[in-house]
């Protein structure tokens, strides 16, 4: 008698773990990424960054998971970043993180990638990979690498672009992995003191160029980020703007004091923590008896500031580039 057809499964019953998984061995794998095969080897032996799946016959095949990893290694090092420091990175992160990078980080070089099936990665900007870049170097405490890569960023466009594009993000993002507890407080603290000698670097450089009446830069009175104060003094300088940086945390008695004793044609205010409207410094500023532009930039400052009546003008600043423009083409500065 006739057996009846093996009933096949339906979509609902089907089960892909019992489905074996599609290995490539690294000859293809190396066609596909346009990675040397012995780099491909290399990076497996050397730092753990390879194939994770075993066939029948005991041979090694990368699943695409691995081939995600290895793209994401491959545009670290192209960045700069030691091989080491590349894959203690990608090895850090969870699939999820991997793929999310991947998304945000385009094929440098100006080259494509070729994905499966034939078709090729487009190629963008690669600032995303630059700040990941970044990451890698304070997660493995790399300080050459990490101010290789500052002075590279500032090599290729104004500190204002390399702030906004790609130094700022790197920030947030080495703070918050340390927020998660997924890096350590010593490379948030790395991070920004490196940036900080780099910075420093720039207005030294630039420092015989400097002119005319000076720029004051200052933070509100209880205001502990100054990093962006430096970025800011850094693209001045390279404007030939001449600046006097009070840093952060800044008493408003000490800064109207120091406006007196100064007597510069602008100030620049930051704040990122929420202030109040009505502050005595607003009131102080009554003593200022000559032209003074007061530049507040920054999330923190409200709506609605008023500055009493006479030669003190208040200007806020949206972005980096609008505070530039406007302390380089403020009365007495240098128009561009």
């Amino acid at each position: 008698m006739t057996q009846p057809p093996a009933a096949t499964p339906s979509e609902s019953e089907f089960d892909p773990e019992q489905v074996p998984r599609l290995g490539w061995p690294v000859g293809v794998v190396s066609e596909r990424l346009g990675i040397a095969a012995p780099t491909l080897r290399s990076w497996d032996r050397r730092h753990g960054v390879g194939p994770s799946l075993r066939t029948s016959g005991n041979h090694r095949r990368y699943i695409e998971m691995d081939i995600s990893r290895v793209r994401l290694m491959a545009r670290l090092t192209a960045q700069g970043v030691p091989a080491q420091s590349a894959a203690d990175s990608v090895l850090a992160m969870d699939s999820v993180a991997v793929v999310e990078q991947l998304d945000a980080s385009p094929a440098l070089g100006g080259s494509s990638e070729t994905v499966a099936g034939g078709a090729s990665g487009s190629t963008l900007d690669d600032s995303a990979a630059l700040v990941e870049a970044i990451v890698a170097a304070a997660r493995a405490l790399d300080p050459r690498t990490m101010a290789q890569l500052y002075r590279q960023v500032m090599r290729r466009s104004d500190v204002g672009r390399a702030w906004v594009d790609v130094f700022a993000p790197a920030l947030r993002r080495v703070g918050d992995l340390w927020q998660e507890g997924r890096l350590g407080v010593q490379s948030e603290h790395l991070t920004s003191e490196l940036l900080q000698s780099e910075l420093r670097a720039v207005v030294r450089a630039n420092r015989l160029r400097v002119a005319g009446s000076p720029v004051v830069l200052a933070g509100a009175d209880d205001e502990q980020h100054h990093l962006p104060l430096l970025a800011l003094e850094a693209e001045l300088s390279r404007n030939g703007v001449a600046c006097l940086f009070l840093g952060p945390r800044v008493p408003s008695e000490a800064l109207v004091s120091t406006l007196r004793e100064s007597r510069p044609r602008a100030v620049f205010l930051w704040a990122s923590l929420p202030r109040q409207r009505a502050e005595a410094l607003w009131q102080q500023l009554a003593a200022v008896d000559w032209p003074l532009e007061v530049v507040i930039g920054g999330p923190g400052w409200p709506e609605g500031i008023e500055v009493p009546s006479g030669p003190v003008t208040l200007t806020r600043v949206a972005d980096f580039s609008s505070a530039v423009r406007t302390l380089v083409s403020s009365p007495g500065g240098l128009s561009r």
